[in-house]
């Protein structure tokens, strides 16, 4: 311990007397440590830590499936639930939930009226999650069935933000969607962290009035000690057949799948982060190969040095050992520095990813990443400094201490070495660069894809009516066709609608809401279980003007399109090519729902799941015939859209001052939280790209600068011979290029090959896009001509006499 301390000051004196090597190697190990650290975090988050719950790997989700229709992950009804729940053996506890991001509720009765994000479970949910209320109890039976006590379980976070975390908010009253609950318990911050919602009701399936056919529900299951999720989904396959066989109208076709919880909050960006994890890791390697390189460098200037201590008695071990800790000096102040701009990016990051992903929302940097920092840390200084070091006490000290320090450019190491490892940073920025360039080819296509919809001046909100208010169907209508007339009448507002379900939705879950089967009267009628979807949307007459859903055929809706008058339906342009290919769709009679409707117009395509999703067959029918309370409302305005919402708010408070509203935002905002994930994506790993690109230029100056140093002799020679200035220019640079181009050329074959797993990640372009393997590769020699040009400009103004007789 005694010879560590003493190499510890030694080498601490030796970093501080050269500042500028100090700072360079501390850089760019930050800037290969920090973003891995970053990642890592993310990682972590999602993949690596559990979820928090006291038996996550016990807990899992049940999906509906319609393979035969494209379908892998659809709700389930309240009848099967029940059927899985008797029939099932393979779980000691199976909960049905309704949660998705647009389900809120309105709350009065303490404070301000305001709406809040919602979703209902069962009495056996908690149970299932393993979690238990903080404060009061869980659902009784008898408040989890039709017409039983109204009970409301509230978050952790909604008790401290409403009721500053006051005991006595057990047993007081909400008003929620106009009727009185009481709230019985607290729930964990825990679950808020798997569902962003803040009030929790009863389910309250009624078993004798069930419509096996209405699909509303996700279960999650606990599983018995011992049956693994393979089993349970076997023996769920086996009951869904038995059910098909039993109820053939309604779920025949219909399947069932079984995974743990974790996979549903990890699959969607599970992808991207692996890609962002082997992107960082390519950094850290371009960043090690730098401080290699630095080192052999620093040590052949250190030779004399070295062969002195040797002299006096140092045995390489010692010697090694010695400069091993300097290393790890330099990678600890690397690895503190690259901690610091990962706490930076994990606050930003938080920020930048919305509530769809609860487990990013609660991301931080904790022991294991600080773990995993120390960890990497201490492996890059050791494992990067070793090769450095060894070579450094590998010296001949006759011909050192003859020799002025390091005249001979192979002096601190073979210039293979060198070399080599400069062709490994080109190889390796690379691959980085074309992958960011591919991304970013892949997000301009994104971005040109028409959305079908308007996005400027366009101000969207949602609202939810309650049902103890509005009683009926024609209460419901009769409000929403008041409002929009009214809102149509504000100055600076040219139309408004509203439509279940507003287009760009996107979700962390891969089902879609909103889908029906149907039947085309008049055409074969499908086998059970093959029945065509289309998505369902329910709008108002002036929904498709506002957002500029252009009318192909026939006509819109309009008011006297109404309970009583003939059920009516618009088809988008992709049900009428695919469903009416050689007739036309108007006058054709859509039974869906048990219903018949009269097809009266075509309107334009719309993207309503993102700007990548394909276009699906879509069913609009009015809300003046199908009243909905929960409704999506878009104005479209003569100004700035967001300036109207405080207009908007009054109007709406006018008709019932305690209707609130959420989920406030332009069309312009909607679009890029759709775009979010690809986004977020494509810049972290253009930035990996430029810092990756940096790092390599400056290996090529670094190792130009050093070449030329150690041939200043040389150089002078040539030029006292005759030499031209371009000829020397030309023999600095050819050098450096000839590595680069190496480099370069490693780094395109690895690209062909490894791009392939960003296939799933891009969107009109292919993993080989020659666009982007034919600027990468210039944009790359450029540089590195650059960065050559410049030490090799500076040895060309050489005096040939003090080269001469320099040591």
């Amino acid at each position: 311990m005694r010879l560590f301390w003493q190499d510890l000051r030694y080498g601490l004196r030796n970093l501080l007397r050269n500042p500028g090597f100090c700072a360079v190697a501390i850089l760019a190990l930050a800037l290969g440590i920090g973003p891995n650290t970053a990642i890592f975090t993310m990682v972590n988050a999602v993949l690596l830590r559990p979820l928090p719950l006291p038996e996550p790997n016990r807990v899992v989700m049940i999906w509906g499936t319609k393979l035969k229709s494209g379908f892998d992950q659809l709700p389930v009804s309240g009848a099967d639930y029940l059927d899985w729940q008797k029939q099932a053996t393979s779980f000691d506890q199976m909960a049905a939930a309704f949660a998705i991001p647009e389900y809120g509720l309105n709350v009065s009765g303490a404070g301000e009226p305001e709406r809040v994000s919602a979703a209902t479970a069962s009495k056996e949910f908690l149970p299932a999650l393993g979690i238990h209320p903080i404060a009061g109890r869980n659902f009784l039976p008898e408040e989890d069935r039709p017409g039983g006590p109204a009970a409301v379980l509230i978050t952790n976070a909604y008790w401290q933000r409403r009721f500053h975390s006051d005991p006595s908010a057990l047993g007081r009253t909400l008003t929620v969607d106009g009727v009185a609950r009481t709230i019985v318990g607290v729930v964990p911050h825990e679950l808020g962290q798997i569902v962003q919602a803040d009030l929790w009701l009863p389910t309250a399936i009624d078993p004798n009035n069930l419509e096996r056919g209405s699909h509303n529900y996700g279960v999650v299951a606990h599983l018995k000690p011992g049956v693994t999720v393979e089993q349970a989904r076997a023996e769920m396959t086996l009951i869904a057949q038995r059910l098909e066989r039993a109820y053939p109208a309604t779920n025949t076709g219909w399947g069932v799948t079984v995974f743990p919880l974790a996979e549903m909050f990890a699959g969607r960006i599970r992808p991207v982060l692996l890609i962002l994890l082997g992107a960082v890791g390519l950094l850290l390697l371009i960043a090690c190969a730098n401080l290699a390189n630095l080192l052999l460098a620093r040590a052949a200037a250190r030779e004399r040095e070295i062969a002195v201590r040797s002299a006096l008695g140092a045995g390489r071990g010692r010697i090694v050992r010695q400069l091993l800790t300097e290393n790890l000096v330099l990678a600890l102040a690397g690895g503190v520095l690259g901690l610091a701009l990962a706490v930076w990016s994990v606050r930003a990051l938080r920020g930048v990813f919305p509530d769809m992903f609860p487990l990013l929302q609660h991301m931080s940097v904790d022991l294991p990443v600080l773990a995993f920092t120390l960890g990497l840390s201490v492996l890059t200084g050791m494992l990067f400094g070793l090769v450095p070091a060894w070579k450094a006490a590998r010296i001949d000290l006759n011909t050192t201490l003859k020799e002025s320090a390091g005249r001979s450019e192979s002096a601190g190491g073979s210039p293979r070495i060198r070399s080599a490892l400069l062709a490994f940073e080109v190889a390796l920025a690379v691959l980085l660069s074309v992958s960011a360039g591919l991304l970013l080819r892949s997000f301009e296509r994104v971005v040109a894809v028409d959305p079908g919809v308007r996005i400027g001046h366009v101000l969207t909100m949602s609202l939810s009516l309650p049902d103890a208010k509005y009683h009926t169907p024609v209460e419901r209508a009769n409000f929403y066709r008041t409002l929009t007339d009214r809102l149509e009448a504000l100055p600076g507002v040219r139309s408004a609608g509203a439509v279940l379900f507003l287009p760009l939705r996107v979700s962390i879950l891969s089902f879609r809401i909103g889908m029906n089967g149907f039947q085309v009267e008049g055409q074969p009628k499908p086998l059970p279980g093959q029945e065509p979807m289309a998505d369902y949307r329910i709008a108002t007459p002036d929904y498709f003007r506002t957002l500029g859903i252009g009318l192909r055929r026939g006509r819109l809706f309009d008011g006297h399109d109404e309970r009583g008058a003939k059920l009516v339906a618009v088809i988008n342009d992709a049900m009428a090519r695919k469903h009416f290919p050689d007739r036309n769709p108007l006058g054709a009679r859509i039974r869906t729902g048990g219903q018949t409707l009269e097809v009266v117009g075509v309107v334009a395509d719309a993207k309503l799941y993102g700007l990548d999703a394909p276009i699906e067959p879509a069913i609009y029918v009015p809300h003046l015939q199908h009243p909905s309370d929960s409704m999506g409302l878009a104005i479209q305005t003569e100004g700035d859209p967001a300036a109207m919402t405080a207009d908007v708010r009054r109007e709406i408070r006018k008709l019932d001052p305690e209707q609130p509203i959420s989920n406030v935002r332009t069309m312009e905002q909607v679009l890029s939280d759709s775009l979010m994930l690809r986004r977020t994506s494509m810049l972290m790993l253009i930035i990996f790209a430029a810092v990756a690109l940096s790092l390599a230029t400056v290996g090529v100056y670094g190792l130009t600068a050093y070449s030329v140093s150690r041939r200043t002799h040389e150089i002078g020679l040539r030029v006292a011979l005759g030499a031209s200035r371009m000829q020397v220019l030309r023999l600095v640079v050819v050098r450096a290029m000839v590595i680069a181009l190496a480099g370069a050329a490693i780094g395109m074959a690895a690209a062909w090959q490894l791009t392939r797993a960003l296939a799933g990640m891009l969107y009109g372009v292919t993993a080989t896009d020659p666009l982007v393997f034919a600027a990468v590769p210039l944009l790359l020699i450029g540089v590195a001509m650059l960065a050559s040009y410049v030490p090799a400009r500076k040895a060309t103004n050489l005096d040939p006499l003090a080269a001469l007789r320099y040591e």
